[in-house]
């Protein structure tokens, strides 16, 4: 299941690179993905704990970003005008991707189009001061993929803290530029994706308590069905939003 998360500025560094004299830059630089920290909040909605998710080293291969095609967009939509860059390990990349220890990096020398200069102008007033990247990760794999650690942390309001490891992504799809961070924390996906983390940890104390293999059987049914419905809702929220922005676009 694609999955996006906001990167803040102080932590992702977009910025516009520094000209030659009497040059003016269109490259930009960035650091969409960080490892080892934590997120923001992932479960706003939860009324007993807050989950706070850490990308651990590793869990993006070599191998992974190798395979990868990853665009450079805004807001992460793919329609034309909002494509800004893309990678895909060829001589011809506009996008360009370095995996280090601690992050990955992308520099981009924007095209000339108006969306481009548009962002280029807003990046360098300031307005715009954020990054985004979506992926997807093996959450069916616990001991792989991702697990969840509950610690001895509570929040000013007595939530319990848990952590959300990703050891593993399994896709990367686009690093993005986005203008209105603070949506991405609010919106209907967001809260699916809160609750379908309120039940992975749920099921996961289940386990841990013992069941029958009944419950079990029951239990892996009803996640699987969940998933389905999950995937679909993401499916229909970003089809919607692509028909929103096009309609906007043609007003």
């Amino acid at each position: 299941m694609k999955q996006t998360r906001f990167i803040p500025i102080g932590v992702c560094g977009l910025r516009v690179r520094e000209a030659g004299e009497g040059e003016q830059s269109r490259t930009i630089e960035g650091t969409p993905i960080v490892f080892g920290v934590r997120s923001v909040n992932l479960t706003p909605w939860s009324e007993t704990r807050a989950v706070y998710e850490v990308l651990e080293k590793g869990c993006i291969t070599p191998e992974l970003l190798q395979r990868s095609d990853v665009i450079l967009n805004l807001n992460h939509s793919n329609m034309v005008p909002d494509v800004l860059g893309r990678f895909r390990n060829t001589d011809k990349d506009t996008l360009h991707l370095t995996l280090n220890e601690d992050n990955m990096e992308c520099r981009c020398e924007l095209p000339h189009t108006n969306n481009a200069d548009d962002t280029l102008e807003l990046m360098q007033r300031g307005d715009i001061t954020g990054m985004s990247f979506a992926f997807s990760d093996d959450y069916q794999d616990s001991e792989n993929g991702v697990s969840y650690e509950r610690t001895d942390e509570k929040t000013a309001d007595g939530k319990e803290v848990w952590l959300r490891h990703v050891k593993r992504m399994t896709g990367i799809y686009d690093v993005s530029i986005v203008t209105h961070p603070a949506y991405e924390q609010t919106n209907v996906g967001t809260r699916e994706a809160s609750d379908a983390i309120d039940k992975a940890i749920d099921a996961q104390l289940k386990r841990e308590q013992g069941e029958t293999p009944e419950e079990k059987q029951a239990r892996e049914e009803r996640e699987l069905e969940e998933q389905a419905e999950m995937a679909r809702m993401m499916r229909t929220q970003r089809l919607r939003y692509e028909r929103r922005h096009l309609e906007e676009k043609f007003k």
